[in-house]
């Protein structure tokens, strides 16, 4: 499938829900120059190949990186009734998206320094009742977001251990040793208590995210009373929300993104 970023693309062929995955690999190290007069190649950089399309509501993704090894299933609901009705993972939930990550990781990684994080370039500033909602919706559900509001870029992140809706470590099934969610932020939420936990190599750990006040579909933030509909869409001009693990500015896991028609209606550009 070609790239979203191709201005060739016929955005009436493409599905109404997909993602694509982006890849954060390293250059191969040449030690020494290719010929007498060429400066040495490669220092083991970071790069990108450029997104791949996938599915999502299908089978588990691979993925393999310096930091990770394990599989992802992305679940996005659709605003069409009878196709999410097919959809088991929804089924007596009121949740609009899903991820659940399952491996293992490579090195120990602190609590503290492994982070969920959305990136877009530019977006349009919200004003008025727009901004004071989109604010107050972060500040009342979901405290533990970090939001930077930049002329160059826009972001959100927040420590795995608090955003992740369920941690369970090891083989066996056993949560995290939390009697509850809220148990497992209140703890988690001083930052001494984050540095001191790590997330050990060699374990399997498998983490689930999911929310239910944006739609990955419509790209609409709904299910606030008496707070209406906000298109973020047009906010986020055409740029898809993302699901990646970070190390600092590391990829721990690929970034995917989630597009639909509707957010392509605003834009093909890549956050």
């Amino acid at each position: 499938m070609p790239s979203v970023l191709d201005d060739a693309v016929d955005l009436a062929s493409l599905p109404r829900l997909f993602a694509t995955i982006d890849r954060q690999e390293a250059e191969p190290v040449v030690e020494g120059p290719l010929c007498a007069d060429d400066p040495p190649q490669g220092a083991g950089e970071l790069f990108s190949r450029g997104p791949e399309f996938v599915d999502v509501n299908g089978r588990a993704v691979p993925i393999d990186t310096e930091y990770f090894t394990g599989e992802i299933l992305m679940h996005v609901k659709p605003s069409d009734e009878e196709e999410a009705a097919s959809l088991a993972y929804f089924t007596g939930r009121k949740r609009l998206v899903g991820i659940e990550l399952r491996g293992t990781f490579k090195r120990r990684i602190s609590f503290d320094d492994l982070t969920f994080a959305n990136v877009w370039r530019p977006i349009l500033n919200p004003g008025g009742w727009q901004r004071r909602t989109i604010l107050f919706v972060l500040s009342k559900f979901l405290p533990h977001l970090r939001l930077e509001l930049g002329e160059s870029q826009t972001s959100i992140s927040a420590p795995v251990c608090l955003d992740a809706k369920r941690i369970i470590v090891g083989g066996l099934g056993e949560p995290l040793g939390f009697s509850s969610l809220s148990a497992r932020k209140r703890h988690f939420r001083n930052e001494d208590n984050r540095k001191s936990c790590h997330y050990e190599p060699g374990t399997e750990y498998y983490f689930e995210f999911y929310q239910h006040a944006v739609s990955f579909d419509t790209y609409k933030l709904s299910g606030f009373v008496g707070l209406g509909q906000i298109s973020l869409a047009k906010i986020l001009r055409g740029q898809p929300f993302q699901f990646c693990l970070r190390l600092g500015s590391n990829l721990v896991t690929p970034k995917f993104s989630f597009y639909s028609k509707e957010l392509l209606r605003h834009g093909t550009g890549v956050a």
